[in-house]
């Protein structure tokens, strides 16, 4: 697209609410993370392999449908499936405020919030293309710094709240950031443009989700680098959910017994912290040497997750909590390598022709593998320990990182795409 000052001064503004927009969507999702103890002990009845279920649920609900989220954002306008998404979810943060039982919190908070989430990614990420050519990269760094700010924003005004009012003190956080989320939908309806897709001259048509997922399964590296997401979903989400809960433990259970609002921020800063100076670095290295080695971007993402392995396990383990920090942050270093190479590394093996909608198979995958991790961490930890659990599933890493180093060793160099 040819661009005029206008497009010039728009780009920056369509980036800014899509980034808030992002902003929202991982603030929302780590609201629950953060009040979990407080949610057990507002709600009794339900095992914590049930609250497990419902972050489940949302995993579930997200990956199957983020295809068709992705036909969505082709056959409609992609302003209005970024409003429907948005709605969506802010009105299920919303009402999650109010549920009173498990059932509840698994069709709001899961379910319904899944789906609306899913409804984002694809068309936003589409639009920040179309309109940021020469800034490509530094717009989706920008985009992707929405999820760590609001992961640590969330985690920390969910744990005040919690500290404040422990019985009640969730469902304000979960009230508060719903209705920000559903003012800042009349905020896009007025301010995001109706952009249609920009089509250009000589350019094949975008490929169907059928054809993409034929070209990902030609490709065992594609299929390989799938698994090996899926694995990082796995162990992110038994972290996330259930660290700020460990760190409120007793010491005798290997926790440090944190203030709600204290474990809510430990269990998160520092591992963004080390999450920006992992992409941060991670991205400069792979721009710099790729001419050179063709596969740096798929050396970072298992270099990420060998770091990430030991490093969730050994944080549970540690005598202080100040070790515990540090160990959280080497895990966040791991995590931003990995996030460096997140989606370059799978298009160095997919042609330009199937990326779009490669990226629904990529993530429908990642996330149905994903998807049992909360319920079967709250098992273990009902039953054994959070402790043990966490560390154990820090080897969903290792797994991911001996998927990635497979492919690197035997298939990358014939399944590599020039383009």
């Amino acid at each position: 697209m040819t661009e005029t000052k206008t497009d010039s001064r728009y780009k920056w503004v369509m980036l800014g609410l899509l980034a808030v927009t992002y902003f929202l969507m991982h603030a929302t999702r780590q609201v629950f993370n953060a009040s979990f103890t407080d949610i057990k002990a507002s709600l009794p009845g339900p095992t914590d392999a049930e609250w497990g279920f419902t972050r489940t649920a949302f995993l579930f609900a997200y990956g199957l449908a983020v295809p068709l989220a992705g036909i969505a954002a082709d056959m409609l306008r992609r302003k209005w499936v970024v409003v429907a998404g948005a709605l969506l979810f802010s009105l299920s943060v919303f009402g999650t405020g109010y549920v009173e039982g498990f059932v509840g919190m698994l069709v709001m908070y899961g379910l319904m919030n899944g789906i609306g989430q899913c409804m984002i990614p694809a068309s936003a990420s589409s639009l920040i293309a179309q309109y940021h050519t020469k800034t490509r990269s530094t717009a989706l760094s920008i985009y992707q710094t929405g999820l760590y700010f609001g992961i640590i924003l969330a985690s920390a005004l969910a744990g005040w709240l919690g500290s404040v009012s422990p019985e009640s003190g969730w469902r304000w956080a979960f009230w508060g950031f719903g209705a920000i989320g559903i003012a800042w939908t009349f905020a896009l309806v007025f301010l995001l443009r109706d952009t249609p897709p920009l089509v250009q001259k000589g350019c094949e048509d975008r490929a169907s989700f059928k054809e993409a997922a034929l070209a990902m399964v030609s490709k065992p590296t594609a299929l390989l680098l799938t698994f090996a997401f899926g694995m990082l979903v796995f162990g992110s989400n038994c972290f996330r959910t259930f660290l700020p809960h460990f760190l409120r433990q007793p010491i005798g259970a290997g926790g440090f017994e944190l203030s709600s609002a204290s474990a809510a921020l430990h269990s998160v800063v520092w591992f963004y912290i080390g999450s920006f100076v992992g992409i941060g670095t991670g991205a400069r290295l792979s721009d710099r040497l790729a001419h050179r080695f063709p596969a740096i971007r798929i050396n970072m993402l298992w270099i990420g997750l060998a770091i990430s392995a030991p490093a969730m396990a050994a944080m549970v383990y540690m005598p202080n909590l100040w070790l515990c920090c540090f160990m959280t942050f080497v895990f966040g270093i791991g995590g931003g390598l990995f996030d460096c190479s997140l989606y370059s590394g799978l298009f160095e093996v997919v042609a330009p022709r199937y990326r779009a909608a490669a990226m629904g198979v990529y993530l429908c995958g990642a996330f149905l593998i994903g998807c049992p991790a909360t319920a079967v961490l709250g098992y273990v930890g009902q039953h054994f320990s959070y402790q043990h659990g966490i560390a154990m599933f820090g080897g969903t890493y290792a797994i991911g990182a001996i998927a990635v180093i497979i492919a690197r060793v035997f298939f990358f160099r014939r399944d590599r795409c020039e383009a």
